[in-house]
């Protein structure tokens, strides 16, 4: 195994967000996620109130080919190593060292399959999580039992604008702080790796493009830490596509960063992603050649509440949905979150959703149903994508105490997009 030293995200000021929080002076209050697991390579973000470096040890879970790196952290706390030369499909164990004797770990993570291999997935997804403790309940606890290869995390998390509403970075970065530091997240974030995406509480409710140009200055702070919290390798757009084996690949949009206002007029100038975003999309999904093609978008096709979701973007989506219909897509799936309830959906031209969450936030009253809405269950939950090598794919909704509330299974061609197919009759 190799390591890439690397520092992320240089920015002026100090460690304001240790300075608001109790304990935050405390060397076991250092925390790290794995994030971007690719075959042969693994993202590790780590934060610290006080020291000035990490060491990160990594072996696989056997114990075997221990190899340690440090990392310089940034004046907010934050830094990242790009753990390279991995050995593909194989389980690894993390642990952070502070200089002061602090430690954080193990952490779990599995690095995907070659393209070419065709073993077995398990994914979760989910979205939506509070630290108050008046949304707990042990599904975390339930995650970390039976952990995934990965998890998918579709945004609101944290939500910074619980009062008073972060709009500064030091504001910001406490928010984080709180979430990642609160015991009940604990075995969840020790149990697997992530792919994330914020939505729209990372800045503000409702945010949108109305917002961003209203308020650069809080747009900017919250990207900058959400930056921080959830780095990627380089430069580039938020949203990402990443092959898992020869099984499944995963397109996860980024819904919040492109869209132009909410309440602006429907029609084909107004968009939720943005034309590079969606043609990477159409583009990167017509040429995938994987059985399944899992699409996550942070909020729901149709059938939620108010103007925040894809219902006040139908030109859009619906441009995007027919040129996938055109090209009858097998194996497609939309996974959503964002309305605080769990919903099957089935849309026109066949095109399949599941709409999961929230893992640790109030559950919200949905409108009336419409054709299209195949179930609805409100209760706390996580989305289980398991895939196997026939190929079959099985989706289940996991409440809290790990009963499956939900339960389905489809083949590529049972997800075969097919124009002119009307949303079903309510069942």
């Amino acid at each position: 195994m190799r390591f890439t030293r690397r520092a992320i995200l240089q920015g002026a000021g100090a460690l304001g967000a240790a300075a608001l929080l109790p304990g935050c002076g405390d060397p076991g209050a250092l925390t790290a996620l794995v994030l971007e697991v690719e075959a042969t390579r693994a993202l590790i973000a780590a934060w610290s109130p006080t020291a000035a470096s990490l060491d990160v040890v990594v072996t696989t879970a056997a114990g075997v080919g221990a190899v340690a790196a440090t990392v310089a952290l940034d004046a907010h706390g934050h830094g990242a190593l790009d753990v390279t030369e991995l050995v593909p499909a194989t389980a690894y164990h993390v642990r952070v060292l502070a200089p002061d004797g602090g430690e954080h770990g193990p952490l779990a993570f599995v690095t995907a399959p070659t393209d070419t291999d065709p073993r077995p997935l398990r994914l979760m997804v989910s979205a939506d999580v509070d630290e108050d403790a008046a949304y707990a309940s042990p599904i975390f606890d339930t995650i970390a039992a039976q952990p995934p290869d990965l998890f998918v995390a579709l945004g609101d998390w944290p939500y910074a604008d619980n009062g008073p509403s972060a709009t500064t970075r030091a504001g910001y970065e406490a928010k984080y702080v709180r979430g990642r530091l609160e015991p009940r997240f604990a075995p969840w974030l020790a149990a697997t790796s992530f792919r994330a995406i914020y939505d729209d509480h990372e800045f503000a409710n409702d945010w949108d493009g109305a917002a961003r140009e209203a308020d650069p200055a809080r747009h900017a702070a919250a990207l900058a830490a959400w930056d921080a919290w959830f780095p990627r390798r380089g430069d580039g757009p938020r949203y990402r596509r990443w092959r898992w084996g020869a099984l499944c690949e995963c397109f996860l949009l980024d819904c919040r960063n492109y869209r132009s206002a909410n309440d602006a007029p429907d029609g084909p100038g107004k968009t939720m992603l943005g034309e590079a975003q969606r043609r990477w999309l159409v583009d990167g999904l017509r040429a995938s050649t994987a059985p399944f093609r899992l699409v996550f978008s942070s909020v729901p096709l149709d059938f939620g509440n108010a103007d925040d979701h894809w219902a006040a973007f139908a030109s859009e989506r619906d441009a995007i949905l027919g040129e996938l219909a055109a090209a009858r897509l097998p194996g497609m799936l939309w996974l959503s979150a964002d309305q605080h309830w769990f919903a099957a959906h089935q849309h026109r031209d066949r095109v399949r959703e599941f709409q999961v969450g929230p893992l640790s936030r109030g559950l919200l009253t949905p409108p009336a149903p419409r054709p299209g809405v195949l179930r609805r269950i409100h209760e706390y939950n996580v989305g289980l994508i398991e895939i196997t090598a026939e190929p079959r794919l099985r989706f289940r909704a996991i409440g809290a105490t790990g009963a499956t509330l939900y339960d389905e299974a489809f083949t590529p061609a049972d997800l075969a997009l097919e124009p002119g197919v009307p949303p079903p009759p309510l069942p």
